[in-house]
């Protein structure tokens, strides 16, 4: 009679609990309580990470995973909770200004939109259009740097300028 044991981390039998490898290349953890994956603060991180090194931050509070020559935070399938939707308030027109901002939406992984149509711009209670009704732009001179939303022409004198972040995360 053969005994065929099975690589793994448990040396006391065949089927106590552990970390294993089966014969097709499959890593099995056994556990009804969960898994601890490594975790510490971004200067901790591997000196040469490889594609798919997955770890906890623990300056984010966020677990993260190394793809594409990059350190991504792994998003959940919920709606966006921080910071959720926001509202920024730009100010009101004057019948001269046609650039708004900064942005802000509360995002430090994704500060910015990616495009004009992920954000719900709105000169007082009327529905801006992008690339028709405004554009984004970055940096315009004279302005604190960062992005501003750039309307085709002036805003209304004391028409309110609102815009609703974070519908693309």
């Amino acid at each position: 009679m053969r005994l065929i044991k099975a690589q793994s981390t448990n040396l006391r039998s065949i089927r106590g609990k552990g970390v294993r490898y089966d014969i097709n290349d499959q890593v099995i953890m056994d556990s009804k309580t969960g898994m601890l994956v490594p975790k510490g603060p971004q200067r901790d991180r591997p000196f040469y990470p490889e594609n798919g090194f997955v770890r906890y931050n623990t300056n984010t509070d966020q677990l993260e995973v190394y793809q594409n020559g990059a350190w991504r935070n792994i998003k959940f399938k919920e709606p966006n909770q921080d910071p959720g939707i926001v509202q920024q308030s730009l100010g009101v027109g004057d019948e001269v200004e046609t650039d708004f901002g900064p942005l802000n939406s509360a995002d430090a992984d994704f500060p910015v939109p990616a495009a004009a149509q992920n954000v719900l711009v709105f000169v007082e209670n009327v529905f801006q259009i992008s690339t028709t009704n405004y554009i984004l732009v970055q940096n315009p001179a004279g302005k604190t740097p960062g992005w501003y939303i750039r309307f085709s022409t002036a805003v209304p004198f004391g028409k309110p300028v609102t815009v609703l972040h974070n519908f693309d995360k």
